[in-house]
């Protein structure tokens, strides 16, 4: 599985308290399953959630919530078209100022194999589809930092972070 440590590396550079404080930032796979079907082509898939836990979080949400959207543009397009469902998220309110923040990704990610010789399999990752739209209108620019009312929220200043 590819995608979590994928989101893991997104997260933090953007959000680099939780790089450097790694225990508030827990990650693990529940209701993963494997399909595969009976036929020549002997690849499959797994379908899992992701749950990312952000534990004392005093930023502002709206500043995850965005880095996690951005990742799923490239990762996992199909959550963000129109008419998907979205994804879950609970928060427990700690104080006025920190909250536990945890959020589960239906994720899916393909696998092909293709014999080699002597009896030798090659497996690879099948990359996301691309919408069907040019790449500048469903990626954008890359995301540095994000702005709210003219302050910068993420990732945050030397001085605040």
């Amino acid at each position: 599985m590819k995608k979590p440590a994928s989101l893991r590396a997104a997260l933090a550079r953007l959000m680099p308290d939780l790089a450097r404080d790694t225990d508030r930032l827990a990650m693990w796979v529940e209701k993963g399953k494997v399909v595969a079907r009976l036929g020549p082509q002997r690849g499959f898939a797994w379908e899992y959630d992701q749950i990312v836990l952000v534990s004392r979080y005093a930023g502002d949400p709206a500043a995850l919530f965005f880095v996690i959207c951005d990742w799923l543009r490239s990762q996992q397009p199909d959550l963000l078209a129109s008419g998907a469902d979205g994804f879950p998220f609970e928060v427990d309110m700690l104080s006025e100022a920190e909250c536990d923040i945890q959020i589960t990704l239906p994720l899916r990610e393909a696998i092909t194999a293709t014999p080699g010789q002597d009896g030798k399999w090659h497996l690879d990752m099948v990359p996301e589809p691309v919408p069907m739209m040019p790449e500048s209108q469903w990626l954008g620019p890359r995301l540095t930092s994000i702005w709210a009312d003219g302050i910068q929220i993420a990732p945050l200043p030397p001085s605040e972070s």
